[in-house]
């Protein structure tokens, strides 16, 4: 114990005397560190950390999985599980809903969850104040109790224990308030909720006997496992055939809650792992070039000591031990730079991911940190510890040999080094690069419409006074043609899907084309339905490509007349007009009156089902509508005009949810973008750590041969001369780096593809660029010593050695 203190006593000494080099190495190590310890932070809140609940690892949620995605099984479903099953014990249900909330200062619309009665034992968690649900308010009519989160309580009922009993107005009803969640109780499904009301199983529709789809999770029995869960699923499907023999056929699934959350959300965590790795080994290769250069220069010392008696493990234990109080201070820095850039970092990620607002600096998160210190410093610190603990006393302690040398060996190692640093940091910029490219292509991508000035403005009118669709048929059509008569509106029309958009639809139904042989009805083609009055494809600029669009007859007439997408047409009619043509749905037959080009959006860029567009008759009238209105200019000016409009038709409140269809699309590529902008981000800090090793090498290899670029210079080399030959060592190790960093491009970008659209992942032009760039900057960065070097007075240097 004495020994160590003592070495680091030393080993304290030695960096002090030599500020320069401590602080670079700790700055450089705190970059690699900090950013290292910045994405484990957030691969561990989204991926490693496992949920708040008592045996997390055996919950699991069920859904169906079709052709169309995976959707919440139906409530009717839940029953039939609850009821009886061999494999799951506690199981719950969640609804969740946007809500008018009234009663209270600020009334609003917020998150909130409608659940089964057994959802806050299911996650064991009791209330700060007051209960939780009871088995019979699950009924109508005794359904009227609320338990509210922290912050409402807090927020908008007092804080007190007298909130207990007060009115809470939820969509025009009076629910009582029965209890008080805890600050740090998350709901399972991950997104913040604002009160929580029982979840009602009323008598099943007729027309859709198991009901409306709720979220169901499930604690697997004792004993059971995941497989044998997983292999109950057909019978339990078989069984919701039984109980709604008209309805869809079931392919139920279960998957662990935060599996299925990260479905498709894991590639950004684990890419910034990656880019981040690489910027350590691309440090740690840096510093340990440094501790080389500094090991050569102490090699008269170290001999010393080997007389004085020091023995070679003596010494590797004396230079690891700085090397570890350098990876220390570097972690210390680094942990720093966390803390201090985390938030921004998250707030960059695209808030789809799951669980990224718990990212914070934990226990895990340090030990990550300390682990990684320890591993860094033995990483750089072993080989030139082994190298200087082998410095040979007799060679450097005879007379004439005064001056440090490296030797050819270490210069190999020092080369070997940069060339590392520079293929790591390709790799990097190439991935980058990819990502740039992939996000032009998509910018300049033709989806099938014109976004530029049109406003979409989703209208929600009270559920209670619009629940026929007469009403909301007349209100609607009240307010179109005002909105269509003001100032700057070109065109106005609705969809009652979201704007029609990619995979955006109502419904969907199995096709056949009248006059083919029929098809088994598993075979039929699947087609999207969005539901558009006149004027909604002229609003979004949705070309006509043949026939005509719909009219004002077209909502009246006892012909049921379709428009058709050109991905349609083309799979079902080829070269063949298809206007007059009568495609069937199941129960219902429809001429085709108009073919237009086939609407795409930037999170369905494959087009993989057809769209059939349906006019808007009476009984397609909702209390939700999409609003598209293209304007002459900026939309947004119109708001305040339309809203007014509204109001001047219904004096209740009316939910409105307004962007511009271009804002709609920008936030569709923020994703990507971010992936963008992060790796760009990592690949540049990697670009200014390898040129800073190619310039600290080059800066060295200058002080080392003065002595023989001056008897060069004094025989007649001209400055020109020295300063091609050191740039043209700085240029081949580059080159060299670059070869390496090719190949492994070619090897690892392959798992971008699924980040990449209209590049490939060995795009030549992408690859050819990125090298140039590279070779380029590390042309600068030789070319800054070399020219120095190439300014020394040979009589100078000649007098000095």
């Amino acid at each position: 114990m004495a020994t160590m203190w003592q070495d680091i006593r030393y080993g304290l000494r030695m960096l002090a005397k030599n500020p320069g080099f401590t602080v670079v190495v700790i700055v450089i190590l705190a970059v690699g560190i900090g950013a290292n310890t910045a994405v484990f932070s957030i691969v561990n809140a989204v991926m490693l950390r496992p949920l708040p609940y008592e045996d997390a690892d055996r919950i699991v949620c069920m859904y169906n999985h079709s052709q169309w995605g995976d959707f919440p099984p139906p409530h009717g479903g839940f029953l039939l599980c609850r009821e009886d099953n061999p494999v799951f014990g506690q199981m719950t249900a969640c609804g969740p809903m946007r809500a008018e909330v009234s009663g209270i200062e600020n009334a609003r619309r917020v998150r909130a969850t409608a659940v089964s009665s057994e959802f806050f034992s299911f996650v064991r968690a009791k209330p700060l104040l007051g209960r939780v649900f009871r088995a019979e308010e699950e009924q109508p009519g005794k359904d009227l109790v609320i338990v509210v989160s922290h912050s409402f309580w807090q927020n908008d009922l007092g804080g007190t224990d007298a909130a207990i009993g007060k009115t809470v107005g939820v969509d025009d009803k009076n629910y009582t308030v029965v209890g008080v969640m805890p600050r740090d109780f998350k709901p399972i499904f991950g997104e913040p909720t604002t009160f929580w009301i029982p979840l009602v199983f009323s008598v099943p529709d007729p027309a859709l006997p198991l009901g409306y789809a709720v979220f169901v999770y499930a604690r697997l029995k004792e004993g059971v496992t995941l497989e044998q869960a997983r292999a109950f699923m057909p019978a339990l499907a078989e069984r919701f055939k039984r109980a709604d023999p008209q309805g869809e056929d079931y392919n139920l699934a279960i998957q662990r809650p935060l599996d299925k959350q990260l479905e498709g959300k894991r590639t950004l965590p684990l890419l910034l792992l990656g880019a981040a790795g690489f910027i350590l080994l691309i440090a740690c290769s840096n510093v340990a070039n440094l501790f080389l250069v500094r090991a050569t220069i102490r090699q008269r010392e170290l001999a010393m000591r080997a007389a004085l008696g020091a023995s070679r493990g003596r010494i590797l234990r004396q230079m690891i031990t700085e090397g570890l109080l350098l990876s220390a201070a570097g972690g210390a820095v680094g942990l720093l730079m966390t803390v201090w850039t985390l938030q921004g970092l998250v707030g960059l990620c695209p808030r789809d991911i799951p669980r990224l607002d718990e990212t914070r600096v934990d226990l895990p998160v340090l030990a990550f940190t300390l682990g990684i210190s320890v591993l860094t410093g033995l990483l750089f610190g072993a080989m030139p510890a082994w190298k200087a603990s082998g410095t040979r006393m007799a060679e450097m302690l005879q007379e004439g040999v005064m001056r440090p040398t490296i030797g050819r060996r270490g210069r190999r190692v020092h080369s070997g080094l940069v060339v590392a640093q520079v293929g790591l940091s390709l790799i990097l910029l190439i991935g980058a690069g990819l990502l740039i490219r992939s996000l032009i292509a998509l910018q300049r991508l033709d989806l099938g419409f014109r976004p530029k000035n049109v406003l979409a403005m989703t209208v929600v009118l009270p559920a209670d006074k619009y629940a026929e669709p007469a009403r909301c048929q007349a209100f609607f059509e009240g307010l179109l043609p005002r909105v269509r008569a003001l100032p700057h509106v070109r065109s106005a029309g609705l969809s009652l899907s979201e704007l029609g958009l990619g995979f955006a639809g109502y419904a969907a139904a199995r096709i056949s084309i009248a006059g083919r042989d029929p098809v088994p009805t598993e075979e039929q083609d699947v087609a999207l339905l969005s539901v558009v009055t006149p004027g909604f494809f002229q609003a979004l600029g949705v070309p006509l490509l043949r026939g005509r669009t719909f009219t004002e007859e077209d909502l009246v007439t006892e012909t049921s007349h379709i428009v058709i997408d050109e991905h349609l047409a083309r799979r079902h009619f080829g070269d063949v007009n298809p206007i007059g043509r009568r495609i069937d749905f199941p129960d219902s037959h429809h001429i085709v009156i108009g073919v237009v080009d086939t609407v795409k959006d930037f999170e369905h860029l494959e087009q993989a089902y057809s769209t059939i567009y349906l006019p808007m008759t009476a009984e397609h009238w909702a209390e939700q509508v999409v609003f598209v209105v293209r304007s002459d200019g900026d939309p947004l000016r119109l708001v305040d005009a339309i809203t007014a409009q509204a109001a001047d038709l219904e004096t209740d409140k009316i939910t409105w949810r307004i962007e511009t269809v271009e804002a709609r699309l920008a936030g569709m590529l923020r994703p990507r973008r971010v992936n963008m902008i992060l790796l760009s981000l990592f690949a540049g800090i990697a670009l200014i750590l390898a040129m800073v090793g190619v310039y600290g090498l080059l800066q060295y290899n200058a002080t080392q041969q003065t002595r023989d670029m001056a008897i060069r210079m004094a025989l007649g080399a001209r400055k020109k001369d020295v300063l091609t030959a050191m740039v043209r060592q700085g240029l081949t190790l580059t080159l060299i780096g670059v070869v390496v960093g090719l190949a492994g491009a070619i090897a690892l970008t392959r798992l971008l593809s699924s980040l990449l659209y209209g590049v490939t992942p060995t795009d030549p032009l992408t690859l050819t660029v990125v090298s140039l760039v590279l070779i380029a900057v590390a042309l600068l960065a030789s070319y800054l010593p070399a020219r120095r070097a190439a300014k020394v007075d040979p009589m100078v240097a000649l007098r000095y050695e």
